[in-house]
Order: C-alpha cells, then structure tokens, then sequence
C-alpha cells in the first residue's frame, strides 16, 4: 500500500469510494472536489500495487487555530483488517503537526466499534456524545486527541450556538452567565432578548451587533458584576458606515449605553485588556468576553463576541458561538477551541484603529 497526497485525478475514484464504504451520510461528488482544492484541507488517498484506491482520510484544518478534525476515515471492505487505517490515522496526524496543530477531534458513531477501539488505541479520548447526528438518527461519540501537553478541559463547561448571524454577543454572555449562575437559561428566547436589550440596531452592515456597554449592562440588569475594557469610549465602528442616519443612529445609542452605565455604576475602563492581566482577572472570578476580527477564522472582517475559557502558555481556548457550516464546522469545533496566543492578539485588534473591547462578568455572593 502507499498512501499519497489526493490530486484532482482522484476525484471520481473518491466517489466510488465513498458509495462502496458508506451506507449513508455520505461526502458528495461536489464536497469532494471542494475538499481536493482547499488549502486547508489535508486528504491523504491509500493505493494498492495495481494503482486502485483503497482508502483515504480526510482532515479539516480550523482556520485561525490549532484545530483540527478528522472528517472521514474510509478503507475499502477488501482492505480491511490489514492496519491501513491506523497507517493513515498515523500520516493524518504527522500531517496535522506539520501544520502546526495541537490538537485533532472527530466524530464516530457509537455502534462503529472498530474504528472507536482504533482511535482509543491510538490515544484519542471520549469527551461527550451528541444524540441523533447522523442520518439514521444514530449518536455520535466525541473524541479528541492532543498531539501536545496542554489546559485540561473543563467539566460540563457550557456551549450555545448563536441562532442567528447577530447574536454572537448574546450567545458569548449567555454561556458565561450560565458558568457562573446555573439559573441562566440557554435557548433562543433568552438570546433575542439578550440583543433587544444590548444591540446598537446598526452594525458595518445589516442588522446591529451588540455594544459592549449594551452586554455589561445586560448583566449587570441580572445581578452580576461586570466591567467594560476598551480602548476609548467614543461610539464604535462609525468609520465603516457611510450612511449619515445609520452613524447618528449608532452614536445616539452608544452614548445612551455610556449614561446608562455611569447610572448602573458599571466601571468603563479606557485601557486595553492584555493577556498578562488575564490571569490574575480569571483566579478573581471574572469571565471574559472577547471582541475580535473574524478575519483571520474566515476571511470575513467582521466584529465578533467568543467567550475566553482557558489560558495556558501559548493556547487561548474559546468558545465560539458562531458554526459556519459552509466551513464544515461544528459546534464540537467550536467548543474549546484553541487559539495561539500570538494569533488572538492579533484578533482582538479590530479595523484601522486596532479598537480593543472586553466585558467582564461575575457573580457575586449577594
């Protein structure tokens, strides 16, 4: 057997691979040609002496991070039982560190036995199970392995994906209330009243985002602490709007958010948050929102809300709301995710002005 890099070439006999392998939740003739050409994406084909494909892995690189996901592993039924699987498990991860990722998750189904013995033998841990993901209804067992000693994982550490395009805010608040207070519900109602309350009703285009000042006072409205770092406080994003109404719009509510604020006593700290204060915040109690450029996840300069759930010396782990599925994520990917410290600092610098932003919360004992 050799296994090889797939080309173009391969794309038909990956089809009829994939239909000989698979029942059902099977990759498409036109996925297969998106993966073959995206950078990001290491697909591994394994060939036998007379040149037929026998196998292949296929690994998803998460843009911006040290994430990635093994998205399928298939052997052909005639090629099974002879180690090609491991073989090309062991050149995926090779490949993987190459990239310098440090850590690789998947999906399997609870009832595929083999390759969940394959994946524990290979050092891959279970860390949850989703219901109902594929498309007999069957469960699918989360794994991950780390190619690196790094911050363990928390326990029962909530994730909520935001429902629609504009409520990353929300989303980020809600799971770090819930941390704090059980209480705090997780589901769609909480989230739009979340953005009614916080939102800035205009954002660069469409529909408003939320205004830092808007999140803390949303908390703050339900008994937690909570805190604003920027770095000034004059209105946001104005010089990506051309529309004069928009602009005095935005101001008109910015400005709203600040008088309301001094009125609820919510500190307004003019100063950037750095990753050397972070430490001390987080043993104090505080949990963090983070305001990034989604430039570097997705190409996309868009202002962004994750919530910061883990510091070690040089990964920034995050809960990020937003699944984009046309990136073939998931919420597992977004859970936890893993972010070099160098690249969030470069996030968390937003547009021309490098405009910085964080909330802090935290509940207090009364």
């Amino acid at each position: 057997m050799r296994i090889r890099p797939a080309v173009q070439a391969d794309h038909s006999l990956l089809v009829q691979l994939e239909q000989r392998c698979f029942s059902g939740d099977r990759i498409s003739e036109r996925s297969f040609r998106r993966f073959l050409k995206g950078d990001a994406n290491r697909l591994l084909v394994a060939e036998g002496d007379d040149g037929h494909l026998v196998g292949y892995g296929l690994l998803l690189r998460h843009r911006g991070t040290s994430l990635a996901r093994l998205y399928s592993l298939a052997i052909a039924p005639e090629a099974q039982g002879q180690g090609l699987g491991y073989a090309l498990l062991v050149a995926l991860e090779a490949q993987a560190e190459t990239d310098e990722c440090r850590f690789i998750r998947l999906e399997v189904r609870t009832d595929n036995q083999g390759a969940i013995a394959l994946y524990r033998r290979n050092g891959y841990r279970r860390v949850g199970e989703r219901k109902g993901y594929y498309e007999d209804g069957a469960a699918a067992l989360l794994m991950e392995k780390r190619l690196h000693p790094s911050h363990p994982r928390p326990k029962n550490l909530p994730y909520y994906p935001q429902s629609t395009p504009f409520t990353c805010g929300p989303a980020a608040l809600m799971m770090a209330m819930h941390q704090r207070d059980a209480r705090v519900p997780l589901n769609r109602q909480t989230e739009l009243q979340l953005w009614r309350e916080a939102t800035t009703i205009y954002m660069t285009t469409g529909l408003g985002g939320t205004s830092p000042f808007g999140l803390a006072l949303a908390a703050r409205a339900r008994g937690f602490e909570a805190e604003v770092w920027a770095t000034h406080l004059q209105a946001p994003f104005l010089d990506s709007v051309r529309s004069t109404d928009k602009r005095e719009i935005m101001s008109l509510v910015h400005h709203d958010f600040i008088e309301q604020c001094q009125q609820q006593q919510v500190p307004l700290r003019q100063q950037e948050l750095t990753m050397a204060e972070i430490p001390s915040l987080r043993a104090e109690g505080w949990e963090i929102l983070l305001l990034i450029s989604t430039w570097r996840l997705n190409r996309n300069k868009a202002p962004h809300w994750v919530w910061l759930v883990g510091l070690d010396e040089d990964h920034a782990f995050l809960n990020d709301p937003d699944v984009d599925e046309d990136l073939d994520q998931s919420a597992f990917d977004n859970h936890f995710m893993p972010v070099f410290r160098h690249e969030l600092d470069v996030m968390t610098r937003y547009g021309k002005g490098r405009y910085r932003a964080a909330v802090l919360i935290r509940k207090t004992l009364s």
